[in-house]
């Protein structure tokens, strides 16, 4: 675990010198596994995890790893309050579950509670924007990172990270949208795009995103352009329906809108109507069809700038009424 007491904590958490550790290590033992494992790879975790545990003072650590404790430590406090503040606000003992106030410190609002998980939720997500531009800045200093699976899969989709997808599609939470539609980003890259541009250029674009560092000449990377915007329109459109649709031991469900009515940033929005939504659904849809066109024509002009390329054409997909039949709630976060 990458603190030892409360008062490193402090620096980094938005709670009080007087927590005790013992009731937040918890916490932080799942932040670290659900949230710093993922990007890090095991081997760098473990790797960090040992070299600061062993360390009796942290000015012993070498300068790469202090570097990536204080990143990684940027990630776990703000996750911290998020995670924390629902367990922190109830006392658990052989008495049952009890809210613990005084003469002068009340128990916060309902709302305030749920505005201050949002904000540590965005700071998180930020946060850990943030660790993977320093990995990737600094990535020949870590060599563990660059040969873990880890690193693979972040390399392998071509629109890498939430704040690169917000390039393509603004959004109002990039991070955690990226992360909730990387799986089906993945279906359009894989078998939409690569059946677009023939196997053999899909391949030789592919192999160099995995490089360590990526070069691609100007005119690869004005097509790389036009393949990503395509990529994250056909994303959003083919996410929408799974969105807001949870499926669990209950059997599959949607969002209602008093589930979210004491956060004030939703309390005066309400959930898209279901043709609405198919609107989006349509115009992402043709918008990722007309970046997919225009990469074509690009290729057809710059030929000879793209050997790998068979010269095939494009299996255009048509705008087609899609979801009417569909009754619920869908959105973008």
């Amino acid at each position: 675990m990458l603190f030892k007491n409360t008062i490193k904590v402090t620096e980094y958490a938005e709670i009080t010198a007087s927590t005790n550790f013992a009731t937040v290590k918890p916490t932080i033992q799942r932040i670290e596994e659900d949230h710093l494992i993922s990007i890090l790879g095991n081997t760098l975790y473990k790797s960090l995890d040992t070299a600061f545990t062993a360390a009796t003072d942290e000015t012993s650590l070498s300068t790469n790893e202090k570097a990536l404790l204080d990143k990684c430590r940027k990630v776990i406090g703000s996750y911290l309050g998020h995670y924390f503040a629902p367990i922190g606000e109830i006392k658990f003992s052989d008495s049952g579950l009890r809210r613990s106030e005084t003469a002068t410190e009340k128990t916060a609002f309902q709302y305030q509670i749920s505005n201050f998980r949002e904000a540590c939720l965005r700071n998180g997500d930020a946060a850990s924007e943030q660790l993977l531009e320093f990995l990737e800045e600094k990535k020949e200093s870590y060599a563990d990172w660059t040969s873990s699976p880890e690193f693979t899969s972040y390399r392998d989709l071509w629109i890498k990270s939430g704040k690169e997808f917000a390039v393509f599609f603004p959004s109002h939470s990039p991070y955690r949208n990226y992360l909730a539609m990387r799986s089906k980003m993945e279906d359009v890259q894989e078998q939409h795009i690569r059946k677009a541009i023939g196997q053999s250029l899909f391949d030789y674009l592919k192999a160099k995103t995995l490089a360590a560092t990526p070069a691609f000449t100007e005119k690869e990377g004005k097509l790389m352009y036009k393949l990503k915007k395509a990529i994250a329109n056909y994303t959003v459109s083919f996410s929408i329906p799974f969105l807001s649709v949870r499926m669990d031991a209950m059997g599959i469900t949607v969002a209602t809108t008093g589930a979210r009515a004491s956060r004030d940033a939703d309390s005066t929005r309400q959930y898209a109507p279901d043709a609405q939504m198919s609107n989006i659904i349509l115009a992402t849809k043709d918008t990722g069809n007309m970046w997919l066109k225009d990469a074509l024509e690009y290729m057809t002009t710059n030929k000879t700038d793209f050997s790998e390329w068979d010269g095939a054409d494009v299996e255009e997909t048509e705008a087609t009424e899609i979801n009417n039949e569909l009754s619920g709630s869908f959105g973008l976060m």
